[in-house]
């Protein structure tokens, strides 16, 4: 019969530290197991969850002979829920063939609750993260595999059935719950354990691959700054041996012995929690110095103190290499090397700043190079920045310490003198620039001559800001420049009203052709051999309704300069070539017109284009048409201009070197220009009468462009011996008050109408 009482309570207790051994086996066995294959892992775990239910079996309770109840059923719902269904299928059949063996009046009861057990397990398996709170989901596997045990129980003799039901219901149904909760919480905790431990292994060796393949420099120290452990890369960088390593400090190694309370501050402030980050320079053992940003952390133990500090150490030498090079960029010239402009105002601005405290001076001195543009069109951009590169030097050497150089423009520096107390010594250092650039310098072997122009502003006399004393600078070396270069002026306020006037001529010029301000007189040239109008110079005149008459010689250059002189030249050329035509049915049916042309727009690519629609538009014959450049042309953009000139021969249309002998004469660039007609400037033919060096000049000048096949206008003739002069030498045209004053168009039809032709200058 049934044993009631201690002996059940004895019995479910040994089954129970049978249970518990399972966890302590499994603690063990898990760390192996788990690292095999998940199959041949699941196989393991069935045939361990079986086994235990085997010897569960062996210490069973008999209830009588063939009945027995154990934990068999609720360790093959584990073996279930904890490996699946091969766990639950291996373990039901090691406990079920083992039961089988045993067999008895009850061997189909456990079946079945073993069979129901490993169902119930598979169901947990599939189903288990779906719940929220897993210790309750593992009670209720408990139970229900309790309950599945009881209700097979019902298979048996009734009076067996409720016997064991009466004994047995409440322990089972209290016993497996509680074993159910107990072996999932340790096989779940020895889970997690592996699997954290599992998580720091893997963390701390990608830490460790991280910090060895890294290419910053990470060290662990301790509170006192003495370091601990390194990566190869800090060891290689720095120099530290690895026996080195727990007995160099950052002290040595940063070279922080005269910074040492500052060091000491940061340690504090990390060892309080913060992490804190520096910039230092540190000397790499292949001798270069490195620039590394180090952030030092804080590493807190269990108790939340600082236990240790790490660092990391980031190279940024090519960064800052590169903010360097970004900063010269923006600062310095290129070229030079010297301050650009913008560096230049910020020195200046400090300066003003400086001086305005002192009651002192500073000087701003513009220098710039005169006919840099040829050169550099002449004999090249290489040879040219070379020239720039030599001047630049030339000019330091004018410097002291105080002062600032630097390049603001292609051709053009600016000085900075600060600390000026008197005149005279100002000016004697700028003597000695312009002094030094008298002489040549040799530049690919080849002499050149640089001259410079300059200009001067005072502070506060000439400007108190930096943009007013750079700008009145300029507008003096612009003087220098008007007056025949190769000097230096002060600026002065006869400069800024010239300036002022300037600025007054540019905005009207812009409106001066829509209000029809702009006029043209045409002055005679007559042909000396025939004693007839050979043709007319045509010249231009604005009459402003306020500023009056404006001479050509003050409107042209702002023309020039601010680019008006494009369409007002196109106007000029059109409306000649317009009146010439009506100028040839005044009686005058050879009339050539002559057109001055700026060298401004001989650069313009399209400018024989436009001549050549202009003659197609107003039908005039090409040869009809006589442009007059200026020795300039040879100055700038020659090929530019010859590429013009000779489109425009080549069309008909007639050539004339005007002013020559007042600029740029040079007999090499004389026979390269397609010119037909030379005019002698008036100043040598002033003097033609009263000294023999300008008659042979002039007669020389003559007979030498006559040999190359180009005939002479001499231009000013005022005067009956100056007129027999040029008859004599053979110059073909003469122009000027001698023969005619310049003429409206109304004078010309009148003289047209009156003479019918011009046979003479006394017909005039």
């Amino acid at each position: 019969m049934i044993q009631i009482g201690l002996s059940t309570i004895r019995d479910v207790s040994i089954n129970a530290s049978v249970l518990l051994s399972f966890i302590f086996l499994f603690h063990w066995l898990y760390p192996f197991i788990s690292n095999l294959p998940a199959l041949r892992a699941r196989c393991i775990w069935g045939g361990l969850f079986g086994i235990t239910g085997l010897t569960v079996m062996i210490i069973p309770i008999y209830v009588t002979d063939g009945i027995f109840i154990d934990f068999r059923t609720l360790l093959v719902a584990f073996a279930g829920a904890f490996g699946g269904a091969v766990s639950g299928i291996i373990a039901a059949l090691i406990v079920g063939i083992y039961r089988i063996y045993v067999g008895g009046v009850g061997a189909f009861s456990a079946l079945a609750a073993i069979g129901t057990a490993m169902l119930l397990g598979m169901m947990m398996s599939r189903y288990d993260r779906k719940f929220h709170k897993p210790a309750i989901a593992y009670a209720g596997l408990g139970l229900l595999v309790a309950i599945g045990n009881i209700l097979w129980l019902f298979v048996l003799p009734a009076d067996t059935a409720w016997l064991l039901i009466r004994e047995y219901a409440v322990p089972v149904l209290v016993a497996f719950p509680v074993a159910a909760v107990l072996i999932r919480y340790f096989i779940v905790n020895e889970i997690r354990k592996r699997e954290t431990e599992d998580k720091l292994l893997e963390s701390e060796e990608k830490y460790r691959t991280l910090a060895e393949h890294s290419n910053d420099l990470i060290f662990s120290c301790n509170e006192k700054g003495i370091v601990l452990s390194s990566n190869k890369k800090f060891q290689q960088d720095l120099g530290v041996l690895p026996e080195e390593l727990g007995k160099k400090s950052i002290v040595d190694l940063f070279g922080f012995h005269e910074e040492l309370s500052w060091w000491n501050g940061m340690l504090e402030t990390v060892k309080s929690g913060q992490p804190v980050t520096f910039e230092k320079d540190l000397e790499h053992t292949d001798g270069s110095v490195r620039i590394y940003v180090t952030t030092l952390s804080p590493v807190a133990g269990a108790d939340g103190q600082v236990k240790s500090i790490t660092g990391t150490c980031y190279d940024i030498t090519k960064i800052r290499n590169t903010e360097r090079h970004i900063m010269q960029l923006s600062l310095y010239d290129d070229l030079t090397e010297l301050p650009n402009r913008k560096l230049f105002m910020e020195k200046l601005n400090q300066a003003i700043g400086t001086a305005r405290e002192q009651d002192s001076m500073v000087a701003v001195v513009v220098v710039d190079l005169d006919n840099f543009k040829l050169i550099n069109d002449t004999r090249g951009y290489v040879f040219g920045d070379e020239l720039l590169n030599r001047v630049g030097l030339k000019l330091q050497r004018f410097l002291t310490p105080k002062d600032t150089l630097a390049r603001i423009g292609e051709d053009e520096f600016v000085f900075l003198f600060e600390g000026i107390d008197q005149l005279q010594p100002l000016q004697m250092r700028i003597q000695s620039m312009y002094d030094g650039f008298q002489y040549p310098q040799l530049i690919h072997n080849e002499q050149i001559h640089t001259k410079i122009s300059m200009g001067v502003a005072l502070y506060p006399s000439d400007g108190e800001t930096a943009e007013e004393l750079v700008k009145n600078a300029d507008t003096a070396m612009y003087k220098v420049k008007e007056q025949g270069k190769n000097h230096y002026r002060f600026y002065n306020n006869g400069m800024r009203e010239a300036l002022i006037r300037k600025s007054k001529l540019e905005e009207a010029l812009r409106k001066a052709l829509i209000h029809n301000e702009l006029i043209l007189q045409y002055q005679p040239q007559v042909d000396v051999r025939t004693e007839q109008i050979r043709g007319f110079e045509s010249l231009i005149r604005w009459v402003h309704p306020e500023m009056g008459t404006i001479s050509p010689m003050e409107f042209i250059p702002v023309a020039e300069q601010s680019g008006a002189i494009i369409p007002i030249g196109e106007w000029v050329i059109r409306t000649a070539c317009e009146r010439n035509k009506a100028i040839q049915n005044y009686g005058f049916p050879e009339s050539v017109i002559s057109v001055n042309i700026s060298t401004i727009q001989l650069q313009r690519a399209d400018f024989a284009r436009m001549v050549i629609g202009i003659l197609l538009e107003t039908q005039m014959a090409p040869e009809y048409l006589e442009l007059e450049i200026t020795e300039s042309v040879m100055m700038e953009s020659f090929q530019t201009a010859i590429s013009n000139l000779e489109t425009l021969r080549d069309y008909g249309v007639k050539i004339a070197l005007d002013d020559f002998g007042t600029g740029y004469s040079s007999l090499n660039y004389l026979s390269r220009l397609p010119i037909g007609t030379l005019k002698i400037d008036k100043s040598f033919v002033q003097d033609i009468t009263n000294e023999s060096v300008g008659e042979s000049l002039v007669e020389s000048i003559i007979e030498l462009v006559h040999r190359m096949g180009i005939k002479v206008v001499a231009e000013g003739v005022e005067t009956e011996e100056q007129y027999e002069c040029l008859r004599s030498w053979g110059c073909e045209y003469i122009q000027g008050y001698y023969i005619s004053k310049p003429l409206f168009e109304l004078e010309i039809r009148q003289l047209g109408a009156k003479a019918g032709a011009v046979h003479s200058h006394s017909a005039v």
